[in-house]
């Protein structure tokens, strides 16, 4: 995702407004595919971000599925109509305590969150390099916050890619000041921002942090 001054939104809703890409869940038949997808978007979108140390050691072991979310039905994705194996982009979100990071990342939390006090969490929203650029992980980000909110939640946080900031601060999400560095086994040490972001109705400032600090 790219930090140039385009329009995310408007270019999410000009694609939305096309019904060509269509939503569906994830399983744990698509793990291999999401596996493959996340380490080229992370390959081909993280240059100039993340050096080629830190991609090696956190491709797979910090970026990649988490098998929980596919069991709660909350991570999907976006595939051109009538062809649901193309993975254009993923995404999903959380009202589990783990911020961020694949199943063999450090500081699992799955507790459930309460929507009354804190935030969900949207999680590891990535975008094909074939697909890059169109709206695509604008528009998965999208349908995320929309389920987040149909699940009760009225506040999200994220834990950001370096990569990915700038496109989430034109999204409306803001820097809670916050960035953790989690080591990975090659002994590289990977940069993940902490971003917030309110939803009509969201005000009262609990549990604003949610899991943050505990995953590194």
């Amino acid at each position: 995702m790219s930090g140039d001054a385009h329009d995310p939104i408007a270019s999410a809703k000009a694609q939305e407004a096309t019904h060509q890409f269509e939503f569906r869940d994830a399983t744990t038949a698509d793990i291999p595919a999401l596996q493959k997808m996340i380490g080229e978007s992370l390959r081909a979108l993280g240059k100039g971000y993340y050096t080629q140390a830190e991609l090696d050691g956190s491709i797979g072991y910090l970026f990649g599925p988490d098998t929980l979310l596919l069991h709660d039905r909350t991570y999907f994705i976006l595939h051109p109509l009538g062809a649901p194996d193309v993975v254009s982009a993923c995404g999903g979100w959380s009202f589990r305590r783990t911020l961020y990071g694949a199943d063999t990342a450090p500081g699992r939390l799955p507790e459930a969150r309460d929507p009354a006090v804190e935030r969900a969490s949207i999680r590891a929203i990535f975008t094909h390099p074939e697909w890059a650029r169109r709206g695509l992980g604008t528009m998965m980000m999208r349908h995320c916050e929309g389920r987040a909110r149909e699940g009760g939640f009225k506040g999200l946080e994220m834990g950001a890619t370096l990569s990915g900031v700038q496109l989430y601060e034109r999204c409306g999400y803001q820097r809670s000041g916050k960035v953790d560095v989690v080591r990975c086994p090659n002994g590289e040490g990977i940069r993940i921002v902490h971003m917030l972001k309110d939803l009509p109705g969201f005000g009262n400032g609990a549990g604003e942090l949610g899991s943050w600090g505990r995953t590194g």
